[in-house]
């Protein structure tokens, strides 16, 4: 890290030291202080502390002695901070958020007339939207905007330009719901409206740069920010170019990162809205005035347009993990793996989830942002396929029941040891063979200490910047204390604030923290340790116990499919809206004669509530993606397209049965429906797999995601290069080949077989044996 850069990085931790100082010391506090070193960390995107430091501010400034103006300044910086700190469950901090506004007698939320309280309340209204997609949100939203456009333009028309950027938003929710062949007439109303609203903009703006506060407007980014926004919902996109570089001129010292990115996230959402059923690209107008706004960086107004992307691995031991190595394949041909900003796992996505996180750290390290090829990605994937089967083929279950078995122990810690051991440590990285501790897991890409004006590197507030983005892993467990999601990243731990229902629970939360302020031996958590905590699976590993973290509590975590085994919270938590989701779980498959005594009905029953759970979450995200909440969906999974049918009752009278005609004997995708069956009845588990199980998971995995993504996903960019030849192909030609070829019979033997734990080359010889008995 350069002197510059040093520096930064200090005064950086000076002004959180600061700011922790004022908050621990509980006692009066100089208000605008406070204010200004707010304004600080929410330049560097701090809001969660500047949201803390404001609110000890309100509440040790003695009311005789506050100027209302910085009263009212507090009011609104602090209720701006609650609802964007990204640390605190967004609902809940929507809602206080709202709390805060309205906290002052003089000035209710239902009349006032003060734009700053208005503008924010349409702002959290919106967001409202954003989470459920409510329309009322919207309507709501609309009303706070059009009450601030009438108190006239002193805001520099910040109310007024929202106002017509909600009006878009609305004519968007009734397009939405008209008939197909004819435009909602109501949405031409809505869109017609916002027009003139940005008229009526650039008409007042034109005004007063020809008046007496011409010289101070022409230097006020928010007054010139507004002209452009208006101009951009006009079409008039040159015009818009031209304001955008005025503003970025009128601050000499450069304007603050978080008002650049709000900016550019802004208009890329508007030019959508006025282009929902065309795939912007960057010789788009808009694409390209927001371009030269953001001097060339073309990675950083894609963010704006594409939204954050998430990728969901789910649990099911090494046969999930094999699936997943497919699909990252597929994306990684495509140069999609770039996009990715959250990586989620469960169970066995946990495995190879944190076995690519760390390869592709590795890559990241020593590869400038603009050298990370298409290629890089395939030699990324390439080496964890090869690492990873090489690990697989250890036995890291029965190892671990073995050594346990003879030296006692708990085997849960043992499999994290050897997980490490086996699969993590082959990773070519600096590690060299120490333990893999989870705080060291953080990312600083190769060049990042250079830029002086950005600080250290921190993927939520710098990842928009880079064309490479450097994800946020997500190892999923649950606490069985509170029955909540457990998350491991590289920078804290804990059950997150998110999607728990105080309405209707009312268990506690064991809060998250960060390594730094653990006690020990808690702040060294190793990588390995997290994984088996997410794989293990209850009954037949002991759960992982954190003693002595919480005051009078020890947090036992099991398996995290119990609470999520797509890992789709860790993408919901984390604000995606496009998601990739690979599920590889074992789905629940009918029974014609169910259990009804012993272990084999819990255990049918914990099956049902599992698929459940399945359903639920997927119920969520279709939702989501009919509101265009989210924007794009791929959902990857072992039954896709096999055949579902129903079963008629036994009718008085007549046959039992009829002919049904046959079915393909492909899927879709290209994998016969007889192997594809096979592959999603594997077993789920920890022990080896052979090449052909692991490499036609794999092809599967590779196929069904070159299908779905093309269905799904529109507007992320991918490469046209020609197909990678990967490792695992060799296995296709065989099973493309006719069910008569002898290679293809013995494969789809091996694979039928793979559903057992036990005995599976002696029930493969059986099954061939019976085949020749059948045929003499």
């Amino acid at each position: 890290m350069n002197i510059i850069s040093k520096n930064i990085a200090a005064e950086m931790d000076a002004r959180r030291n600061e700011a922790k100082a004022i908050i621990e010391a509980d006692e009066e506090v100089n208000a605008e202080n406070c204010l200004a070193l707010a304004k600080l960390l929410k330049n560097d995107k701090d809001f969660g502390l500047a949201k803390q430091l404001l609110g000890t501010a309100r509440q040790h400034s003695l009311p005789e002695r506050l100027n209302p103006e910085v009263a009212r300044n507090l009011r609104h910086q602090h209720a701006l901070c609650t609802y964007k700190d990204g640390d605190t469950a967004t609902e809940p901090a929507l809602d206080a958020a709202l709390e805060i506004l309205g906290s002052d007698p003089t000035d209710s939320l239902e009349t006032s007339t003060d734009q700053e309280t208005l503008g924010i309340a349409g702002a959290i209204h919106k967001r409202k939207w954003e989470i459920d997609g409510d329309p009322r949100h919207l309507h709501r939203s609309l009303s706070y905007y059009e009450r601030g456009l009438e108190c006239g333009f002193a805001d520099n028309g910040y109310t007024a330009v929202n106002a017509a950027f909600v009006l878009d938003l609305l004519a968007m929710e009734e397009a939405e719901g008209a008939d197909s062949e004819h435009q909602s007439v109501a949405a031409d109303a809505l869109r017609d409206k916002a027009k003139k609203i940005r008229r009526d903009v650039l008409t007042k703006a034109s005004e007063l740069l020809n008046g007496a506060e011409r010289v101070r407007l022409a230097a006020n980014w928010w007054f010139l920010a507004t002209v452009a926004e208006a101009h951009f919902g006009l079409g008039e996109f040159e015009q818009a170019g031209e304001w955008l570089l005025k503003g970025k001129g009128s601050n000499p010292d450069g304007l603050p990162d978080w008002e650049l990115e709000s900016t550019v996230r802004q208009l890329a959402t508007l030019a959508r809205l006025q282009s929902p059923d065309e795939t912007l690209t960057p010789s788009h107008p808009a694409f390209r005035t927001l371009i030269d706004f953001m001097d060339g960086n073309v990675a950083a107004v894609r963010s704006g347009f594409i939204g954050k992307v998430g990728l969901a691995l789910s649990g099911g031991g090494f046969r999930a993990a094999l699936f997943h190595i497919g699909v990252l394949a597929h994306l990684a041909e495509l140069d999609v793996l770039r996009h990715v900003e959250a990586l989620s796992c469960v169970s066995g996505g946990s495995i190879i989830g944190a076995h690519y996180y760390i390869e592709l750290k590795r890559a990241l390290e020593t590869i400038p942002d603009q050298d990370m090829s298409r290629e890089e990605y395939v030699r990324v994937v390439q080496n964890v396929m090869q690492d990873f089967l090489a690990g697989v083929q250890t036995n890291i279950r029965n190892r671990a029941l073995l050594t346990v078995g003879f030296g006692g122990g708990n085997r849960t810690v043992r499999v994290g040891k050897l997980f490490e051991s086996e699969i993590f440590r082959r990773v070519k990285d600096k590690n060299d063979g120490k333990p893999r501790l989870l705080r060291s897991l953080n990312m600083v890409p190769h060049g990042w200490d250079d830029p002086a004006k950005y600080g250290p590197f921190h993927p939520k507030r710098h990842n928009w910047r880079r064309s490479a983005k450097v994800p946020v892993l997500i190892i999923n467990a649950t606490t069985l204390n509170t029955g909540h999601n457990w998350q491991f990243t590289a920078s804290w731990m804990g059950e997150p604030p998110t999607f728990i229902e105080r309405s209707v629970e009312r268990t506690y939360r064991l809060r998250r923290l960060y390594y730094d302020d653990a006690p020990v031996p808690h702040d060294a958590m190793e990588l390995g340790q997290a994984v088996a905590a997410s794989a293990c699976v209850p009954g037949l590993f002991r759960p992982i116990v954190l003693n002595r973290l919480y005051p009078d509590r020890i947090v036992r975590l099991v398996d995290g499919g119990v609470h999520d085994n797509q890992g789709i919270f860790g993408l919901l938590e984390q604000d995606c809206r496009t998601m990739l989701i690979s599920d590889g779980s074992g789905q629940l498959g009918a029974v014609d004669d169910p259990p009804w005594w012993g272990i084999g009905v819990p255990k049918r029953v914990n099956e049902i509530l599992m698929a459940a759970i399945r359903r639920s979450y997927y119920r969520i995200l279709d939702d989501r993606r009919r509101s265009l909440r989210l924007r794009e969906m791929m959902y990857v999974h072992l039954k896709n397209d096999l055949d579902v049918k129903d079963v008629t009752w036994i009718r008085r009278g007549r046959p039992r049965g009829k002919h049904v005609s046959e079915p393909e004997k492909k899927t879709s995708y290209g994998i016969p429906r007889a192997v594809q069956l096979s592959l999603a009845k594997l077993r789920t588990d920890l022990d080896r797999f052979s090449e052909n199980e692991a490499y036609a998971l794999m092809l599967s995995g590779y196929r069904i995601a070159r299908q779905e993504f093309a269905k799904g996903i529109k507007s992320v960019p991918v490469s046209n290069a020609p197909a990678v030849q990967w490792d695992f192909l060799k296995i296709a030609d065989i099973l493309d080949a006719s069910d008569e070829d002898q290679q293809f019979g013995a494969i789809c033997e091996e694979l039928s077989c793979g559903e057992h734990l036990l005995f599976r080359n002696w029930r493969s010889r059986a099954t061939r044996f019976r085949g020749l008995f059948k045929r003499g």
